[in-house]
């Protein structure tokens, strides 16, 4: 496991800074989404854009 992660920060990874965004929603809302996914698309495509 050691050998992989030191393969992947030495050869594949590359060395520039990288931003991790996590958006969250409202429990309701994450059902009404989980029951509806197309309601989801135009969220994400308005957060996207911004």
């Amino acid at each position: 496991m050691a050998e992989t992660a030191a393969h992947l920060a030495d050869h594949v990874i590359l060395r520039v800074p990288l931003r991790q965004w996590v958006l969250s929603f409202p429990i309701p809302l994450r059902f009404l989404f989980a029951a509806h996914p197309q309601l989801l698309v135009p969220v994400l495509q308005v957060v996207h854009i911004q």
